[in-house]
């Protein structure tokens, strides 16, 4: 369930540092745009469920003691997700922001920075992806019989993803912008 809730977060995010990537002028902003909206889904979801306890805890409430109208449970999801989930990615974002000024300040290290966070994107879903391939091109559950190995060829092959990633966006930073 977490994980269908997740989903769209995540994949928003990873879209947005790609676009951050892509576009030379939103550059600087490719952390920040890989943290909020994750932090927006985290915050909104935490803040709904803290709101929500804190209010049906006090005793007579009349906001949980009668069923509610269409227009009622849209007023109360707007009041109690969008403004936590605005804070806390504004906070995300103010912290990423005192981060790079204190570390990635100059272009050597923000470059670095770029390319081993893009390689740890990348790794995971393919250390999955080739376990579950594994698994279902051989016969009799070949990957889960042969766990070291199957484990062990997809953490190389996840390694070379990710290495190949790094090195390909490396030649992408470096490479020297058209001149129209």
């Amino acid at each position: 369930m977490q994980i269908i809730y997740a989903a769209p977060f995540i994949l928003l995010s990873l879209i947005a540092f790609l676009v951050s990537l892509l576009v030379p002028k939103l550059r600087p902003y490719c952390f920040r745009a890989l943290l909020a909206p994750v932090a927006f889904g985290f915050c909104s979801i935490v803040g709904t469920g803290m709101l929500s306890f804190a209010l049906n805890s006090v005793h007579g409430n009349p906001l949980f003691n009668r069923p509610l109208t269409d227009a009622q449970s849209y007023i109360l999801v707007s009041v109690f997700y969008f403004p936590p989930g605005l804070l806390g990615a504004w906070l995300a974002v103010i912290v990423v922001k005192r981060i790079e000024h204190r570390w990635l300040n100059n272009e050597p290290t923000r470059t670095l920075a770029v390319r081993a966070v893009a390689a740890a994107i990348v790794f995971p879903p393919v250390f999955v992806a080739c376990f579950g391939l594994s698994n279902r091109l051989f016969s009799d559950d070949w990957a889960l019989s042969h766990l070291p190995l199957s484990l062990t060829l997809a953490f190389v092959i996840a390694g070379l993803g990710a290495a190949s990633t790094y090195r390909l966006l490396g030649v992408l930073q470096t490479r020297p912008a058209r001149h129209s």
